[in-house]
Formats: C-alpha cells, sequence, structure tokens
C-alpha cells in the first residue's frame, strides 16, 4: 500500500482555486484504489524551540571541525536561535492509498491534480507511541499517557466550510486525525441513492419525526444526485477518527470536549473501542462502506481543509526569519530533493536585499559550505572572520584581470566570449564580417596549443600577445582589405595594452582565484562604473567566469563542498547577449558542480536583460530554474511585469509590495509561499550593515569578539586573526 506525504499549502497566500483543484482525483478515486479505499492520515502539533535547534545541529558542522572564528559565530546564532523561536503549530499529512501505484508514480499523478507530495522519507508515518494497554475505551502508553478516540456519526447534518479542520489544527495540544475515504463506482452509487429514496418515500410511519427525518433523507439524496450529474463527480463515504491523548484522565476528559466541539463533523456519543487506534495508523485498507455519504464536492472541500492548513515546521538548515505566523523560517539552500540550489533577488536599494543574502550565506558556513560574493559597492566587511576570509578588490593595481582568460571548456564559445568583451570595450564590431574573421584567426593561433592544458593565469595570452599578432598581419597579409582591419583593430588595442587602461585590462590576471577560504569576497567597487559605458560589464564576465573555473578544477582536485556564489547587480552582466547566454548557462548546470548560484537585482527588467536576435531574454530562464525567490520593495509601476513573471503569487501580496518595510520579503520556496520578516541577530544586524553608526557598534563588538576569542595565554592584538 503506498504512502506519501501530503505538502500542505496556506489557504491565506494561496490561490482560491486550489481549494477545489483536487476534486478530479477523489472522483476518480474507483479508478485509482484497487478497492477504491484511502486514508488521509492527518497530525497536528506543536514545533518546539528546541526541534529548531536540533534541527540545526544534525545539519551542521561539528564544533570541533570549525575555525575559531566560525565556532564564535556559532555559538552567538544558537543564542539568536534560542531567543527568537517560539512554540507554534505545523501540519503533517499522509495519504495511504490501496493501489499498484508506488509512492513515486502516486506522487506524480497527485502532481497533476494540483497536490504536491512526495514519498515518505522514512519507513514509517510518525506514530503517537509504539505500544500500549488498552482497556475498553482507553490506551495507556508505557510513558503513562492516556489515549483516547472517536469518530463522526454516521449521518451529518449542516454546511462545511473551506477551513472547516482549522479549529481543530489550532489547538494547543497533538490532534492525530484519520480521514477514511471510501468510493462508489456510477453503477454502485445510482442503486444505492435509488435505494435509498424509495425508502424515505414510502415511510410507513405516521410519527412526526420519522417523517421530518425521511424527508431530510430525500432532499439529501436529491442533493448528492444533482452533484453526481455534473462531470467527474463522484459518491463517497468518509469517517473521520480523532485521537487525543493526555497525562491523566481528567485532562483526556477536558481535551475531548474541546475537540468535540472543534469538529466540523457530527461526532458519536461516546469514545470507540481502543482497539481502532491499532487500525487508525495501519497500512490495511479502511473499511469500505463504513461512513456518512458525500459528494466529491464536500469531499474536496473537507480534504482541502486539511491541505490548507500550512505552518512551515521545516528544521533542517539555518533560519530566514519568521513568518506571519511567527514560525521560524529554516532553508537548507542545498534540500537533494530540489531541481535546483539557485536563488533570484529582487529588491530596490535599502529594503535589505543584499543583508539577507549575506545573512543567509553566512549562517550556511556552519553547514560547512564555502562562500562566494562579487560586492559591487564595497561594504561587505567580513574582517571579523579572520584568516577564514579572503578579500580581492578588483581594478587596482594588485589585483588585475586577464580578459583573455580561458573559462570555458569549448574553444568556440571561449572565442566567441573573448570577441563579445572587445566588442564591449569597441575594439571591434563583433558583426563586421572582416573584423570577426581577423580577429577568430588571432585567437585561435594563441589559444590552439594551449587548449585542453591546465594553465596557471601567467601562461594565459594578454592582450599584449593579441596586438602583436594584429601587427604581424597588418604587415603580411595579401588582402589590403584585411591589413588594414588588423591595422585598426591593433590601434584600439593601444588604450588598453599601453595606454590608460593598460594597468586594468593589459596584464596577466593576480587575482587569487584559489577558493582556499571559506569566504571569497571580490570588491568590484573600483572598476568601472556604468556611465563608463560597458568596461564593467566586460570585466565582471571575465570574474564570473574566473570564478566558475576555478569552481571546476576543485571539483576535479576531489573537493566536493557545497559552495555559493553570489552575484549582485547581474543586470549589469545581462545587457551583453553572448555574455548573458554564458551566464545563464552557467546558472542552469550550477547544480552539478555543487554550487548555489545566488543573483541579485533592483528591479525585474534589469535582471532579465535585453533580448537578443531571436527574443530571448535570458534573465528568464534564471527566473524559471531559481528554486527560491525572494521579492523585497518593489515600485508601483513594476507591478504589471512582476505579476506576468509571479502568476503564483496571489494579488494581494504583489499589491502589498511598494509598502513592504525593510528587512520583509515575499519568500517563493520550493514547497511554501510566505510573507518573511528577515531576522539577524545584534551581531550580524551590525557587522552586515551599511550604515556609519552600526559599523561603529560593529567595530565594538568585534574588539570585544577577538579578546574573548583570543586564549588566555595569548596577548591581544588588533587584527582578527583566524
Amino acid at each position: 500500500m503506498p504512502i506519501v506525504e501530503v505538502v500542505p499549502y496556506d489557504l491565506a497566500t494561496a490561490d482560491g482555486s486550489r481549494v477545489m483543484a483536487p476534486l478530479g482525483f477523489w472522483a476518480s478515486l474507483a479508478r485509482y484504489a484497487t478497492t477504491g479505499t484511502a486514508r488521509l492520515l492527518m497530525i497536528a502539533d506543536n514545533l518546539r524551540p528546541s526541534d529548531v535547534q536540533a534541527g540545526f545541529q544534525d545539519a551542521a558542522v561539528p564544533t570541533s571541525e570549525l575555525p575559531r572564528r566560525i565556532k564564535w559565530y556559532r555559538q552567538q546564532y544558537l543564542e539568536h536561535l534560542q531567543a527568537t523561536t517560539q512554540t507554534t503549530r505545523l501540519m503533517k499529512l499522509y495519504l495511504l492509498m490501496d493501489s499498484r501505484l508506488d509512492a513515486t508514480r502516486l506522487a506524480q499523478l497527485l502532481s497533476s491534480y494540483n497536490i504536491r507530495a512526495r514519498p515518505l522519507a522514512g519507513e514509517h508515518v510518525p506514530l503517537p507511541f509504539i505500544s500500549g494497554r488498552a482497556t475498553w475505551n482507553r490506551l495507556e502508553s508505557p510513558e503513562g499517557t492516556r489515549w483516547a478516540i472517536f469518530e463522526s456519526a454516521l449521518h451529518q447534518t449542516g454546511a462545511i466550510l473551506p477551513n472547516a479542520l482549522h479549529r481543530l489544527f489550532t489547538l494547543d495540544f497533538p490532534v492525530w486525525c484519520a480521514l477514511d475515504i471510501y468510493t462508489y463506482s456510477s453503477g454502485q452509487a445510482t442503486q444505492l441513492l435509488r435505494t435509498k429514496d424509495a425508502a424515505a418515500k414510502y415511510e410507513k410511519s405516521d410519527a412526526t419525526e420519522q417523517l421530518a427525518a425521511a424527508s431530510d433523507v430525500r432532499q439529501t439524496v436529491a442533493t448528492l444526485q444533482a452533484e453526481m450529474g455534473r462531470v467527474g463527480a463522484a459518491l463517497h463515504t468518509v469517517r473521520l477518527q480523532i485521537l487525543v491523548g493526555a497525562e491523566d484522565e481528567k485532562a483526556l476528559q477536558q481535551r475531548l470536549e474541546i475537540v468535540r466541539g472543534a469538529s466540523p463533523l457530527d461526532m458519536l456519543g461516546g469514545e470507540s473501542d481502543a482497539a481502532q487506534i491499532e487500525a487508525m495508523f495501519s497500512p490495511v485498507p479502511p473499511r469500505r462502506s463504513d461512513g456518512a455519504l458525500m459528494s466529491s464536492v464536500g469531499l474536496t472541500v473537507l480534504a482541502s481543509s486539511a491541505m490548507s492548513y500550512r505552518r512551515r515546521g521545516e528544521v533542517t538548515g539555518v533560519a530566514l526569519g519568521t513568518d506571519r505566523y511567527l514560525a521560524p523560517v529554516i532553508l537548507d539552500i542545498f534540500d537533494d530533493r530540489q531541481p535546483s540550489y539557485n536563488v533570484v533577488v529582487l529588491g530596490q536599494t535599502g529594503y535589505g536585499k543584499t543583508f539577507a543574502i549575506l545573512l543567509l550565506m553566512l549562517r550556511h558556513l556552519l553547514l560547512g559550505k564555502r562562500v562566494i560574493v562579487i560586492d559591487p559597492q564595497g561594504n561587505v566587511d567580513l574582517s571579523w572572520l579572520g584568516a577564514s576570509q579572503h578579500r580581492a578588490v578588483i581594478g587596482t593595481t594588485g589585483a588585475s584581470i586577464n580578459i583573455l582568460d580561458i573559462v570555458d571548456e569549448e574553444l568556440a564559445n571561449q572565442i566567441e566570449m573573448v570577441v563579445a568583451r572587445l566588442g564591449l570595450l569597441e575594439v571591434l564590431n563583433p558583426r563586421h564580417p572582416i573584423q570577426r574573421s581577423v580577429m577568430d584567426e588571432v585567437l585561435m593561433a594563441l589559444y590552439a596549443p594551449l587548449w585542453g592544458r591546465e594553465l596557471a593565469a601567467s601562461k594565459m595570452p594578454t592582450l599584449r600577445a593579441v596586438q602583436a599578432r594584429l601587427a604581424q598581419i597588418a604587415e603580411s597579409h595579401a588582402l589590403p582589405e584585411v591589413c588594414q582591419t588588423a591595422s585598426l583593430l591593433a590601434y584600439n588595442l593601444t588604450q588598453y595594452v599601453s595606454g590608460s587602461r593598460a594597468e586594468m585590462f593589459g596584464r596577466a590576471t593576480t587575482v587569487d582565484f584559489a577558493l582556499n577560504h571559506p569566504v571569497t569576497v571580490y570588491d568590484v567597487s573600483r572598476l568601472p562604473k556604468e556611465e563608463l559605458g560597458n568596461l564593467r560589464t566586460a570585466l565582471l564576465s571575465v570574474l564570473v567566469g574566473n570564478i566558475d573555473r576555478a569552481i571546476r578544477s576543485k571539483r576535479r582536485s576531489g573537493d566536493m563542498v557545497q559552495t555559493m556564489f553570489f552575484v549582485d547587480e547581474i543586470g549589469v552582466l545581462m545587457r551583453d547577449e553572448v555574455i548573458a547566454s554564458f551566464v545563464s548557462e552557467q546558472y542552469k548546470t550550477a547544480r552539478s558542480r555543487g554550487v548555489s548560484m545566488i543573483v541579485a537585482d533592483q528591479e525585474l527588467t534589469s535582471l532579465l536583460g535585453t533580448a537578443d536576435r531571436r527574443g530571448t531574454r535570458h534573465g528568464r530562464m534564471m527566473l524559471a530554474t531559481a528554486t527560491t525567490r525572494l521579492i523585497f520593495n518593489q515600485t508601483g509601476g513594476d507591478l504589471p511585469m512582476l505579476r506576468e513573471a509571479f502568476p503564483e503569487i496571489p494579488e494581494e501580496l504583489l499589491a502589498g509590495l511598494p509598502v513592504l518595510q525593510q528587512g520583509t520579503c515575499i519568500a517563493q520556496l520550493p514547497d511554501d509561499l510566505l510573507l518573511v520578516d528577515v531576522l539577524p541577530s545584534p551581531f550580524e544586524g551590525a557587522v552586515l550593515s551599511s550604515r556609519l553608526q552600526d559599523r561603529a557598534r560593529a567595530r565594538q563588538i568585534m574588539a570585544r569578539f577577538a579578546a574573548e576569542a583570543t586564549p588566555a595565554s595569548q596577548p591581544v592584538t588588533t587584527g582578527l586573526e583566524r
């Protein structure tokens, strides 16, 4: 009997049509289930701070394996987690179905009805206890807890609302429920309803109560027949069982009364035989027709009321913040159940976009991940990490980047990239046939002897070599047009080889791309500003390519440390179609290299980039392959494009984007949609802030940290050494 875990959703943030989307599945249950039976097991319990901390401890690197500076950070993170986490409700759902489908195929089937499900992670569903002693309608577990079970009546009255079960799930003690479902075939349903209608029609009693009951039966049958007349509807019987436990009999009686009042269905007067508890958690199919009659519409509404009670209960990973229910939002970006590890972040300047990303990345250090940051503003100061951090300031004399560095594994793609960069530098026009042909010949001559070899940065060809080769062609080629073109290209390279930009473009790469530190920050604030044309784009593309090449080199050497790579202001790289194609391809294939690529920009328009000659905007692919999306404050004018790009987000959430406060975002996660308040610790709030007053406070904290982290036998120094 296959068992799958159903992922609930939040009724407050989901599209309203999702409530009725599973109707076709329940109506077709007789076709999917061998005996037409299924059981929806529902567990509403409390998520406690200790559970969150235990989830982090299970995922985190052992303290003994962390550098001393990160050990201190881990301790303050745990203190922050303890101070900010409170008990919240969570919901777990499991569908057990008598079917020939295995769990994987059943989950795939459910997805076609807009029900998110996954095969059971462990061998069994959670149990309230392992063993117990039954005495009629009570069961006592070894630890002394008393349990009782009762079930719904065969005849129901009143209407069922979409949030019918929510009152039951919000109780402050664990509630275990099972909804047993049996689906009649079309012929069986028609015969059953006719029989019930005939029996009620020819009721012989003169008693007023019996006549009224018969009238109610006929009215109910007519309603069910009308609903079954719809395309795709069916008839079902349902039975709700509720298991409640308490430490003593008095508390149990109180809880039973509370549960009866919170249940949306009419329940039987007394408790059932305690032996029913074992059957409730048994994989044996439920009884076939022992329950109240209900149409597919009624069953869908009832089942959806359980599926729509979403309180985030994941504990594996690190905290981003809290949702509107004050539940902790715990993320593990490298969750292997997801198709990619990538993240897209949008947000206006000053609303916490970069802050949230850095917070998430630093906390992933505690899980043993590697962090790489491209810092466009030069205000990411992680010096408190000491020797665990490496920082390079790009665009200075001591940190040059060679735009001819080999960053692609295919020679044709490498030449295409270099030609695109030279086009950005206005050395050539990539669409000019003669210019393109001449440059292609030069680059082939330079790269062909080197291809397939692992080269040090000092062995890579530079623009000086390109200029020298062009000069040779200008002097010796037989065609005057080629000579003139080569001479022009050589002249155009002068400013980058021996002129004012030679320090930045004309030398071999001196930046350290070894990635031998837990954290590497590339400060690109010294690169040419955007108003100077495309120089910044050219250099950033080389930087991104070199980082990707370094990661691939790490993998070939046996280094399997998962890596988070953050590129801010990604829109700068999305303006040229060749570079945009290269970056988006690296983004799409990042998971195969164990990389989470995190890209961010202020506006969606910038992130999507300009359309190439085929009309493709490469940012769309990046958006589509990101399993995590965080959207901070956006201007009202961008809402139409955001609606198109994020159709899953309800209108009321999107409409609220222009008024979102600093540090609040819409989080579109692989299995959730939340409004999240990013929650830093006081230490993180200081060291990651760009405000001057916070920086001053950060220096004080780091000075105290240096004193606390230094063994008593060693003097306190002003540096933050490892």
